[in-house]
Protein backbone atom coordinates (compact mmCIF):
# COMPACT_ATOMS: atom_id res chain seq x y z
CA UNK A 1 0.00 0.00 0.00
CA UNK A 2 1.65 3.49 -0.94
CA UNK A 3 2.52 5.36 2.01
CA UNK A 4 1.23 3.49 4.53
CA UNK A 5 2.32 6.32 7.22
CA UNK A 6 0.35 9.03 5.29
CA UNK A 7 -2.89 6.81 5.18
CA UNK A 8 -2.55 5.87 9.10
CA UNK A 9 -2.21 9.61 9.65
CA UNK A 10 -5.13 10.83 7.93
CA UNK A 11 -7.40 8.49 9.21
CA UNK A 12 -6.46 8.68 12.95
CA UNK A 13 -7.09 12.38 12.35
CA UNK A 14 -10.46 11.90 10.49
CA UNK A 15 -11.39 9.44 13.25
CA UNK A 16 -10.00 12.20 15.97
CA UNK A 17 -12.60 14.73 14.34
CA UNK A 18 -15.83 12.79 14.25
CA UNK A 19 -15.07 11.87 17.90
CA UNK A 20 -14.40 15.90 18.73
CA UNK A 21 -17.09 16.69 16.51
CA UNK A 22 -19.42 14.09 18.15
CA UNK A 23 -18.71 15.35 21.55
CA UNK A 24 -18.45 18.76 21.25
CA UNK A 25 -21.96 18.82 19.91
CA UNK A 26 -23.54 16.46 22.45
CA UNK A 27 -21.73 18.64 25.44
CA UNK A 28 -22.02 22.07 23.19
CA UNK A 29 -18.65 22.65 23.82
CA UNK A 30 -19.33 24.75 19.79
CA UNK A 31 -21.63 26.89 21.84
CA UNK A 32 -19.94 27.49 25.03
CA UNK A 33 -16.68 27.17 23.69
CA UNK A 34 -17.12 29.70 20.57
CA UNK A 35 -13.25 28.91 19.19
CA UNK A 36 -13.87 25.61 19.12
CA UNK A 37 -14.76 25.62 15.77
CA UNK A 38 -11.39 27.48 14.39
CA UNK A 39 -9.20 24.22 15.24
CA UNK A 40 -12.09 21.67 14.51
CA UNK A 41 -11.93 23.16 10.56
CA UNK A 42 -8.24 23.37 10.38
CA UNK A 43 -7.70 19.91 11.91
CA UNK A 44 -10.13 19.05 9.16
CA UNK A 45 -9.02 20.43 6.55
CA UNK A 46 -5.58 19.26 7.30
CA UNK A 47 -6.74 15.34 7.60
CA UNK A 48 -8.64 15.48 4.82
CA UNK A 49 -6.31 16.61 2.47
CA UNK A 50 -3.83 13.87 3.54
CA UNK A 51 -6.36 11.36 2.61
CA UNK A 52 -7.13 13.02 -0.52
CA UNK A 53 -3.11 13.31 -1.40
CA UNK A 54 -2.66 9.36 -0.57
CA UNK A 55 -5.55 8.16 -2.72
CA UNK A 56 -4.22 10.57 -5.58
CA UNK A 57 -0.77 9.04 -4.44
CA UNK A 58 -3.01 5.16 -4.54
CA UNK A 59 -4.27 5.71 -8.28
CA UNK A 60 -1.04 7.19 -9.57
CA UNK A 61 -2.51 11.01 -10.19
CA UNK A 62 0.80 12.21 -8.59
CA UNK A 63 3.08 9.77 -9.97
CA UNK A 64 6.16 11.95 -11.57
CA UNK A 65 8.88 14.58 -10.23
CA UNK A 66 7.35 17.13 -13.03
CA UNK A 67 4.35 18.78 -11.72
CA UNK A 68 3.72 16.97 -8.93
CA UNK A 69 3.94 20.18 -6.34
CA UNK A 70 0.97 21.28 -8.36
CA UNK A 71 -1.07 18.50 -9.00
CA UNK A 72 -0.60 18.25 -5.02
CA UNK A 73 -1.81 21.76 -4.79
CA UNK A 74 -4.54 21.26 -7.24
CA UNK A 75 -5.97 17.79 -5.37
CA UNK A 76 -5.46 19.78 -1.66
CA UNK A 77 -7.93 23.24 -3.10
CA UNK A 78 -10.16 20.99 -4.67
CA UNK A 79 -11.52 18.25 -1.94
CA UNK A 80 -10.97 21.00 0.95
CA UNK A 81 -13.14 23.31 -0.81
CA UNK A 82 -15.78 21.19 -2.06
CA UNK A 83 -15.99 19.10 1.14
CA UNK A 84 -16.35 22.26 3.18
CA UNK A 85 -18.87 24.03 0.88
CA UNK A 86 -20.91 20.15 1.11
CA UNK A 87 -20.08 20.88 4.80
CA UNK A 88 -22.14 23.95 5.39
CA UNK A 89 -24.79 22.77 3.06
CA UNK A 90 -24.68 19.64 5.49
CA UNK A 91 -25.25 22.09 8.47
CA UNK A 92 -27.95 24.29 6.53
CA UNK A 93 -30.01 20.98 5.86
CA UNK A 94 -29.65 19.60 9.37
CA UNK A 95 -30.76 23.39 10.73
CA UNK A 96 -27.42 23.40 12.68
CA UNK A 97 -27.83 26.91 11.30
CA UNK A 98 -29.77 29.16 8.96
CA UNK A 99 -29.37 31.53 6.58
CA UNK A 100 -31.28 33.88 8.18
CA UNK A 101 -28.81 33.99 10.71
CA UNK A 102 -26.91 37.61 10.93
CA UNK A 103 -23.61 36.34 10.96
CA UNK A 104 -23.99 33.14 8.70
CA UNK A 105 -22.04 34.35 5.71
CA UNK A 106 -19.41 35.17 7.38
CA UNK A 107 -19.04 32.21 10.09
CA UNK A 108 -19.37 29.98 6.52
CA UNK A 109 -16.23 31.90 5.41
CA UNK A 110 -14.81 31.70 8.06
CA UNK A 111 -14.93 27.66 8.08
CA UNK A 112 -14.47 27.81 4.45
CA UNK A 113 -11.05 29.64 5.17
CA UNK A 114 -9.95 27.66 8.37
CA UNK A 115 -10.12 24.11 5.95
CA UNK A 116 -8.35 26.01 3.72
CA UNK A 117 -5.88 26.57 6.22
CA UNK A 118 -5.83 22.85 7.27
CA UNK A 119 -5.39 21.85 3.67
CA UNK A 120 -2.28 24.34 2.78
CA UNK A 121 -0.42 22.57 5.99
CA UNK A 122 -0.77 19.48 4.62
CA UNK A 123 0.12 20.26 1.64
CA UNK A 124 3.23 21.51 3.29
CA UNK A 125 3.76 18.58 4.88
CA UNK A 126 3.28 16.40 1.99
CA UNK A 127 5.60 18.30 -0.42
CA UNK A 128 8.32 18.25 2.59
CA UNK A 129 7.97 14.56 2.84
CA UNK A 130 7.99 13.99 -0.83
CA UNK A 131 11.14 16.11 -1.37
CA UNK A 132 13.29 14.30 1.36
CA UNK A 133 12.18 11.10 -0.67
CA UNK A 134 13.22 12.87 -4.01
CA UNK A 135 16.65 13.58 -2.71
CA UNK A 136 16.93 9.25 -2.15
CA UNK A 137 15.92 9.00 -5.94
CA UNK A 138 17.80 9.18 -8.72
CA UNK A 139 17.04 12.87 -10.17
CA UNK A 140 17.77 12.08 -13.18
CA UNK A 141 15.90 9.11 -13.76
CA UNK A 142 12.45 10.27 -13.11
CA UNK A 143 11.04 6.81 -13.77
CA UNK A 144 12.65 6.19 -9.71
CA UNK A 145 10.54 9.02 -8.45
CA UNK A 146 7.31 7.28 -8.80
CA UNK A 147 8.81 4.43 -7.16
CA UNK A 148 9.69 6.69 -4.41
CA UNK A 149 6.77 8.29 -3.78
CA UNK A 150 4.97 4.99 -3.99
CA UNK A 151 7.27 3.32 -1.23
CA UNK A 152 7.36 4.63 2.05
Amino acid sequence: MPNKKLFIISFLIIIFIVVLHYFSLKNSWYWNYRWLDIPVHIIAGFGVSLMALWLSLKIRHIDNIYGYKKKALLVMLITVFILAIFWEIYELVIKFTSLNNISYWKDASLDIFNSLVGGVIAFLYFIRNKKAKCLVADIKHPKNFAVTLSTN
